[in-house]
């Protein structure tokens, strides 16, 4: 229901549109629209209350009728802004007087009046069918957060939880960490079985991360399967966890060879593979020869449902079945998360609610988990409500777990539900980062503005709340400990689809289920499968429909000119257009400048080489993301682009003149500058940008130093010039500037001072530093995160003071190929967690005080010195004894090296 009230508050902004005030104004129909707007703010009200009703069918039947008329409202209101567009370039009065058979068409009075007319005589309908249904008493209540807290006490009182509660499982862990790390010399594959939903993955996570398995292996990799899935996108996202080819590099390679690549460099290595969620016994077949048994205590780990899918991987070795959580371990995990802060403990009065409740999961852990989460935002009077809810049929297995479920969706907020269903949108296991999924959900309009919070904030409280309600997982923290990537568990995701399905919201084609054309009201499309252009056909009847089209390839691909005309052009209302994975796209068409609704356009193609000058007709785009390129070029009309919030990466030019210091909304920007003229405007035009948030610059004013065609080209792109020195502009008045990536030649630091004032990440590569930069970064008070990689310092000696970098969580020294010593002084680094070494081939030893930073957590280094390697050695027993250096390391809880 609460999709109903989304597209009544994404029509409200429209209908007060100036554009469109003006317009209507000219053919006289303002009294129609202002009406339509007083009926749809009565209507929201009555929404809200609708959905705390949602189990009333009556109420059910209304809100349908009202999505459908919402929903036409919105098309005839978006159409409409979509045939005046050139008015916003040519002025209202010259284009009537040169275009006027285009009004007299398109837009003429009697055709628009007509078309609202018609709306306003459903929405007198429906308001009088409320009557009708006996439920004209709704739009009295408060709506559905019956939690008692606002979220934003929710977010100060309820911190995120690091891992998953994992109960009942302490015995199957010591079996699978004995089975990985004794037993057989071969290459063994040790397999967890059970159904969706008994925590296979988040077992074989904390198996995984377990500092004995980690110091035991000398590689660990984790990759995800899931039940559709290209072998060379698997073979290629294997190669990218151990080594860097490039796109050219990979394109030339077929399966057999990428198989045989990785085969290659794992037989120097003791290796633990984790093929998380492997569905077919084909999958297995097609990965199995890139895993070489060298007779060395290797592993491949598997999670799967199919119990013959691990037989046939590994006859020898009994799979790992899961069971369900008995009765205490299942009140344990319920507690631990219902009763956040209070130890556990269930309150007294709620005991005997709890006990039925839990026993109608089964000892299903995600059902445990989820109507954990559900309950731990209600007050103790809304219990038994809760548990009559899911215990009117007793019914087993899946069923059961769909049906816990269902209702943990119900239960969400109207603001978090179609925020929820929006993540049917990414593929089976997809990792999707926080950051774009946030972006989508402005462009979108479900982000409520809230005071003085930016809406990428209020993104953050909206998925915050959405992960403690365990509707989505964390896989991976950023080094500041912030949410960076997410998945849905695979049977959420389900969930989420059915309920688009039957809202609307929602169709999804892959390659299971997509033979049949989009659902004909269907407002997204979501493409998973390589035959997109078969998709984007089919949907000829529907396209003046859909709001968003996202597309996810497996394997290279590439659009005919045809298909990419009918994605450009045809789908005329789209807010929101990304493009996934190795769709290979030159330069987007002319075509893309009439999508004027657009606001956030994603396209991650490497061979995309520049941007059409028609980009400048999209007023309302909020976000630009192109992959990182170095030809990528940008037309001057961009800084017409007045709400552009998000930039990355582009290359400079003339467009900046006049153009850069006006895009005043932008929070983060990543841009190549390329001459010293770029360089001059960018520095005039930086300080202007004070809502900036993150900043990323390239200065590769340069020349070449190998012939573009030379066989001997096969360095990173960066080391193939020489850099003209770079001086760092006054980013000090930046206040909220807290993330900094320069690759520029600065040969020397300026002054901490010069750096932001509340600059948390900082990121160095290719500045030919010939001075220690870290006497003078560790007096940035609030960095967290410092990343020294490739050519940024070329001295030999490097120190951190006993006072330096009181705040620094995560440390990487990469690519420092004249780095000969370290010291750390005691009381250096007091809060260090993460510290990792790739590269630094001079570096022979830690320094010796690293041993008193009792904070760190984890340590990484690889591609060292075979006398640094053997220098941190832990005695295992084999007869070589202890590294020297193993004292100054061996309170890290996990070591990879």
């Amino acid at each position: 229901m609460s999709i109903v009230e989304s597209i009544v508050k994404i029509l409200l902004p429209k209908l007060a549109d100036p554009i469109l005030q003006e317009a209507i104004f000219l053919y006289g129909v303002g009294d129609e629209v202002e009406w339509l707007e007083a009926e749809f703010k009565r209507m929201l009200c009555f929404l809200i209350d609708a959905d705390a009703k949602q189990g009333d069918e009556r109420v059910k039947n209304w809100v349908g009728d009202v999505r459908d008329v919402a929903y036409g409202a919105e098309d005839v209101i978006d159409t409409f802004l979509f045939k005046v567009a050139p008015l916003r370039r040519t002025g209202f009065v010259g284009c009537i007087k040169r275009y006027a058979f285009i009004f007299n068409e398109l837009i003429a009075r009697h055709q628009v009046g007509s078309e609202i007319e018609s709306i306003k005589n459903k929405i007198r309908t429906i308001s009088e069918s409320r009557s009708t249904y006996g439920i004209e008493n709704i739009g009295q209540g408060a709506g559905t957060n019956s939690a008692g807290r606002s979220l934003q006490e929710w977010r100060l009182t309820s911190p995120l939880s690091q891992e998953p509660d994992v109960v009942g499982f302490e015995k199957d862990m010591e079996i699978l960490v004995a089975r990985l790390m004794e037993g057989e010399s071969r290459r063994c594959v040790v397999s967890v079985v059970g159904m969706g939903g008994l925590g296979k993955t988040t077992l074989t996570k904390k198996v995984y991360n377990n500092t004995r398995v980690k110091s035991h292996f000398e590689s660990c990799k984790w990759i995800s399967i899931s039940q559709e899935y290209s072998v060379r996108n698997l073979l290629t996202k294997i190669i990218n966890c151990y080594m860097t080819l490039s796109e050219e590099e990979l394109k030339k390679m077929n399966v057999f060879q990428l198989r045989h690549k990785i085969s290659l460099y794992l037989q120097e290595k003791r290796y633990l593979m984790v093929l998380d969620d492997i569905w077919t016994v084909e999958a297995w077949d097609d990965l199995k020869d890139a895993f070489p048994d060298m007779n060395n205590g290797s592993r491949v780990m598997l999670t799967t449902r199919n119990k013959d899918v691990a037989l046939h991987a590994d006859a020898q070795i009994q799979p790992h079945e899961l069971r369900f959580l008995n009765k205490e371990e299942s009140r344990v995990l319920f507690c631990k998360k219902t009763f956040t802060g209070r130890d556990g403990g269930c309150p007294q009065d709620l005991e005997q609610l709890a006990k039925m409740i839990i026993e109608e999961c089964h000892g299903l852990p995600l059902a445990i988990v989820v109507i954990g989460g559900l309950l731990s935002r209600k007050e103790a009077w809304e219990w038994d409500k809760v548990y009559k809810s899911i215990s009117w049929q007793f019914v087993q297995g899946q069923s059961q777990i769909f049906r816990i479920l269902s209702l943990s969706y119900k239960d969400l907020p109207y603001y978090l539900k179609p925020c929820f269903l929006y993540l049917g949108n990414f593929p089976e296991d997809y990792e999707f980062h926080a950051k774009k999924l946030i972006q989508m959900w402005a462009a979108e309009g479900f982000l409520e503005e809230r005071g003085e919070e930016t809406l990428e904030e209020v993104g953050e409280d909206y998925l915050n709340e959405l992960i403690q309600r365990s509707m989505v997982q964390v896989t991976e923290r950023s080094s500041s400990r912030g949410i960076k990537k997410c998945r849905i568990h695979d049977l959420l995701r389900d969930l989420s689809i059915s309920e688009s399905n039957e809202g609307m919201f929602l169709q999804v084609q892959s390659g299971i289920n997509g033979n049949a054309p989009p659902a004909s009201r269907a407002r997204r499309l979501a493409i998973h499968h390589n035959n997109s252009s078969k998709y984007i056909s089919l949907s000829c009847s529907t396209r003046h429909l859909i709001r968003s089209v996202l597309m996810y390839t497996q394997g290279y691909m590439r659009l005919p000119r045809e298909e990419e005309k009918i994605l450009y052009r045809g789908f005329k209302l789209l807010r929101v257009l990304y493009i996934d994975g190795v769709i290979i796209i030159k330069k987007l068409p002319r075509e893309i400048g009439e999508l004027i609704h657009l606001r956030y356009l994603g396209c991650t193609s490497n061979e995309l080489k520049s941007l059409p000058s028609s980009i400048f007709n999209l007023p309302n785009l909020q976000t630009l993301f192109v992959p990182f390129g170095y030809k990528i070029k940008v037309p001057s009309t961009i800084w017409k682009m007045q709400q552009l919030r998000h930039l990355q990466l582009v290359m400079a030019g003339k467009w900046m003149e006049g153009c850069l210091g006006n895009l005043t909304n932008l929070r983060k920007l990543g841009i190549v500058l390329v001459t010293t003229a770029d360089a001059e405007v960018f520095k005039d035009s930086i300080v202007k940008l004070g809502c900036l948030h993150s900043l990323s610059v390239s200065v590769r004013y340069q020349r070449l130093l190998v012939p573009r065609n030379s066989h001997l080209v096969k360095l990173r792109r960066s080391q193939q010039f020489e850099t003209q020195e770079w001086s760092l502009p006054p980013f000090s008045n930046l206040l909220k500037l807290s993330k900094l990536y320069l690759e520029a030649n600065l040969e020397k630091l300026p002054e901490s001072a010069q750096f932001p004032v509340n600059l948390t990440k900082l990121t160095l590569q290719y500045s030919r530093l010939k001075q220690d930069p870290l006497a003078t970064l560790e007096k940035l008070q609030k960095l967290r995160i410092l990343k020294l990689m490739y050519g940024s310092y070329e001295g030999k000696e490097m120190a951190c003071s006993s006072q330096g970098f009181p705040q620094l969580e995560s440390l990487h020294l990469k690519g420092l190929h004249g780095l000969e010593e370290w010291r750390v002084e005691e009381g250096a680094m007091p809060s260090l967690l993460h510290l990792r070494i790739y590269y630094c081939n001079k570096l022979k030893e830690l320094p010796e005080g690293l041993q008193h930073v009792t904070t760190l957590k984890k340590l990484e280094s690889q591609c060292m010195p075979s006398e640094f390697k053997k220098r941190l050695k832990e005695d295992r027993g084999d007869g070589e004894g202890e590294g020297e250096d193993w004292h100054k390391i061996r309170h890290i809880p996990s070591i990879d090296i």
